[in-house]
């Protein structure tokens, strides 16, 4: 067993030279977890080690080609466990990344000195690290090749001259003894020109005083990112690996260094530096750097008993403009939008882009009114138009406000408090600001509470279907049967459709919930059908989600597939405003609806102001009359005159009306008097379930015989007081 385990361990010491071996030492696991992916994802192999005790016994063991290594840890820290590894024969050469969240120039000097090759600041970006990692893995190996010849530099000979890399020897007094062609040529000399000049010739002269190798360093090779300088006096970025030479009695015959050029890397790592933070359309930083910046206002917040205001922005009728002036237009506006802003913050504040039209600010603040100002500066900066493509344009936000820590107690909470905020300020008429509040947050628990106990109304099938009749208003006879969705909460009892079927749409939950209603409704319709029940049409609401969902004509064409049911016997009823937002796609879709044989109708015609003439663009069957004018015909003359002249202009147009709300005996006399084709309300008939209608049908159908209209007039009035006393949601 001895022998077998150590030949595992051997073949685990020697990792594989294709993939790179790197020990990741640090005590957060999410850090760990976020090194691995992005070192994995770039072919490295990666181990992990959470402790400085564990990461010295795992190098001994595996011998990594670099260490990632975290400087603030428990009890052994990150300074002294990089000291350690230094002191190791294994270690002196290996590459050491230490990574830190502190930003002080001490912290990252005193890395260094423990024996760092390099630095890296929390947040980690992926990319960026494995950037990082592949240089220093190059680099270490280039240094170990020149270390190990180090005793024997007579023999480098036409090798060294010929390397693409830089290198310089020089002696005790920093004289330069030799240069390859590299070095001479990165720095824009000739090698003879820099045969026994002083190195700092290379370096400008604000870093001379900085090259005290053996005083500042002691773990043997000293690696840092510099500044070097050309001929011409031309500054630029290279990496430095420099170590002591020395003879057999360890006396200093001078330094060997390696020098390269890393002008690219620079400018690749501030790209991507520039990718990961900031919107790349208007420059701002995004959510990304922002949050960075949040967290710690917040952790300073608690040292100094500030307050940090965040103000959540939103371009009010943004979409609209999108939608008429062309996404192009809307991207110069943000941009316009985004330097408008930038004029109004202070240089310790913070202007990010969320996302979309969404900006947000972070501010200090001793108190409120601060944050108050801002908001009025920013409208007040909002009022004048702005001039794109030689159009004017005016945008305006809506603003929400909230407070750390009086109004939540960390990051997350806090902005959600101001994008709360931000719709009441939106909600209250646009371009103006509001403060969060309390009673905003009791509103978000409960809409929460009621979001979550929908989703389990829906899992636990506790929602039912009623049925409320349409009557042909000339004849007396039975039309079809309105679907509508009732919610009875065991604790909360019923709950209003006017409340349950927003939060659907606002949750996404109402793809679930009308994909449940119309599967629902074609069954019970198809039950109906074949049992001879006199109902001929079920009508289903459709929202504007759903309508606007790529598949919802195939959803229409596979729940009739699967219920059987003749799509003669199902309508499908639009409001008004969801008919005219995309009129154009939307009347393609319709037409695919009509095709299949189904009925098609406007619900709450009326109210979105749209023209009958303009609808008759589409294959619509019948338009619903508002109850809110049926409601007007006994008091007020404007609202009989709109429903006498929708009737008539319906039936120049051949397109049946039906007027909802029908309440009382003169409305009906009314509506039938000026032609109305089709009525529903309490006064007909009130909600009922499947079983109870269809008990009434079959007790009651001596009544729809053919008669004079007195006695129609009569078998209505009696059919409604029934419904409305039968019925449990009467």
């Amino acid at each position: 067993m001895k022998h077998q385990s150590d030949k595992t361990l051997k073949s685990v010491a020697r990792p594989d030279v294709e993939r790179p071996m790197v020990l990741v030492v640090d005590d957060e696991v999410f850090m760990r977890q976020t090194c691995r992916a992005a070192l994995e994802e770039a072919g490295f192999q990666v181990e992990e080690a959470c402790r400085g005790q564990e990461a010295l016994d795992l190098f001994l063991r595996l011998r990594p080609a670099l260490v990632i290594l975290d400087l603030v840890m428990p009890e052994m820290d990150g300074y002294e466990t990089c000291a350690y590894l230094r002191l190791l024969k294994e270690g002196r050469h290996t590459p050491i990344l230490a990574v830190t969240g502190l930003q002080d120039t001490a912290s990252i000097l005193k890395a260094y000195e423990a024996g760092a090759s390099d630095c890296i600041s929390k947040p980690v970006n992926g990319e960026l690290l494995a950037c990082r990692a592949r240089y220093l893995v190059r680099a270490g190996r280039a240094f170990e090749e020149l270390d190990r010849s180090e005793a024997r530099l007579e023999l480098l000979g036409a090798g060294v001259e010929s390397l693409p890399i830089g290198i310089t020897l020089s002696d005790a007094e920093g004289r330069i003894i030799y240069t390859n062609p590299a070095e001479a040529a990165m720095h824009g000399y000739k090698v003879e020109e820099l045969l026994h000049q002083d190195a700092r010739v290379l370096a400008p002269e604000h870093l001379h005083g900085a090259r005290v190798l053996e005083k500042t360093h002691k773990c043997g090779i000293w690696r840092r990112e510099s500044v070097n300088r050309r001929k011409d006096g031309e500054e630029f970025p290279v990496q430095l690996a420099s170590v002591v030479v020395r003879n057999a009695r360890k006396e200093s015959l001078g330094t060997a260094t390696i020098c390269e050029d890393i002008t690219e890397r620079k400018k690749n790592e501030q790209k991507i530096h520039q990718l990961a933070y900031y919107d790349p359309l208007t420059g701002l930083p995004n959510r990304a750097l922002f949050l960075d910046r949040l967290q710690k206002a917040l952790a300073s917040t608690d040292r100094s008993r500030q307050a940090v205001a965040v103000l959540f922005l939103d371009l009010d009728n943004f979409k609209d403009i999108n939608d008429t002036q062309g996404h192009e237009f809307g991207d110069k506006l943000l941009k316009e939008v985004a330097r408008r802003l930038s004029s109004c913050i202070r240089a310790a504040d913070t202007l990010a882009r969320l996302g979309g039209d969404e900006f947000v600010v972070m501010l200090a603040v001793r108190h409120e009114k601060t944050a108050a100002s801002m908001a009025l500066r920013i409208q007040e900066t909002f009022r004048p138009p702005f001039e794109i493509d030689g159009r004017l344009t005016y945008a305006g936000f809506s603003i929400g406000i909230a407070l750390y820590p009086n109004d939540a107690p960390d990051l997350e909470v806090l902005l959600r408090c101001a994008d709360t905020a931000m719709y009441r300020a939106k909600a209250g008429g646009r371009q103006n600001y509001q403060f969060f509040s309390p009673e905003m947050n009791r509103e978000i628990m409960e809409k929460v509470a009621l979001e979550y106990a929908l989703r389990q109304a829906l899992d636990r099938q506790e929602l039912t279907l009623c049925y409320q009749p349409q009557w042909d208003l000339q004849t007396g006879s039975r039309c079809v049967v309105e679907v509508l969705a009732r919610w009875r909460h065991p604790e909360l009892g019923d709950i209003s459709p006017a409340r349950f079927i927003p939060l659907a749409e606002s949750s996404g939950l109402i793809y679930r919930l009308g994909e449940w209603v119309l599967r629902s409704a074609c069954t019970q319709a198809k039950v109906w059908a074949e049992a001879g029940c006199p109902v001929e049409r079920v009508a289903v609401n459709i929202s504007g989600h759903q309508l606007r969902q790529p598949d919802f004509t195939d959803l229409i064409e596979r729940v009739l597939a699967e219920t059987k049911l003749d799509p003669a016997r199902l309508e499908l009823e639009f409001t008004e405003g969801v008919l005219m937002e995309h009129a154009g796609q939307t009347a393609t879709i319709m037409q695919i609806l009509k095709g299949m044989g189904i009925q098609l109708s406007i619900d709450d015609f009326g109210t979105g102001y749209s023209s009958l003439s303009y609808l008759k663009h589409f294959p619509i069957d019948r338009i619903k009359i508002d109850r809110a004018f049926v409601a007007g015909i006994e008091r007020d003359p404007g609202d009989t005159a709109i429903v006498t002249a929708v009737i008539a202009l319906a039936h120049t147009l051949k397109i049946k009306v039906l007027a909802e709300g029908v309440e009382t005996r003169a409305q009906l006399e009314f509506l039938q008097e000026s032609g109305c084709s089709e009525g529903q309300g309490f006064f007909l008939g009130a909600p009922m379930k499947a079983e109870e209608l269809v008990r009434w049908l079959e007790a009651e159908s001596e009544i729809f015989a053919p008669g004079p209209k007195e006695k129609q007039i009569l078998a209505l009035q009696y059919l409604g007081q029934h419904l409305q006393t039968s019925s449990p949601f009467g």
